[in-house]
């Protein structure tokens, strides 16, 4: 009976992780290069769509290197995940507890060792646009920023 619930169980996980699948919603960006845009109006939900894969510099606070451990985000390939806050911002609550987390930014690989230098709360700019991956089974969209250069303000 206990081999049966266990395999109950697992089937039941594994087929709820599959459903959890995301849409990453394709580039339509028309805002010229080099435009700089406040960063709460990049993260806003009304407005990153307008910024994906776009060249745009925003100025951000770094909170820290590495992403949560019981987030499931995806890293592109090539690149390194570190988290910023608004200037002036404040952390978010991470889902499902652990603490507290900013949001997420990919650089690639060999442009990321200033991240390893920063302390939190430094200021940055990035340039770069946004990645936002839609989920299917809830329609909820996360927003994340693809930077293709940092820098220390």
């Amino acid at each position: 009976m206990r081999i049966i619930s266990r395999a109950l169980a697992l089937f039941i996980a594994i087929s709820l992780t599959s459903c959890i699948t995301t849409k990453t919603i394709k580039a339509t960006s028309s805002v010229p290069a080099g435009t700089e845009v406040a960063y709460s109006k990049v993260v806003n939900p009304a407005y990153a769509r307008d910024y994906i894969g776009a060249d745009i510099i925003t100025e951000v606070e770094f909170y820290s290197a590495g992403k949560a451990r019981n987030e499931a985000t995806k890293v592109p390939k090539g690149h390194v995940v570190f988290q910023v806050i608004p200037i002036g911002g404040t952390p978010k609550d991470a889902p499902f507890g652990g603490g507290q987390l900013g949001d997420y930014v990919f650089i690639p690989k060999d442009k990321s060792d200033i991240i390893f230098d920063l302390k939190r709360g430094d200021k940055i700019q990035l340039r770069g646009g946004t990645r936002v991956q839609k989920y299917i089974i809830n329609g909820i969209e996360i927003i994340e920023f693809v930077a293709t250069s940092i820098q220390k303000l």
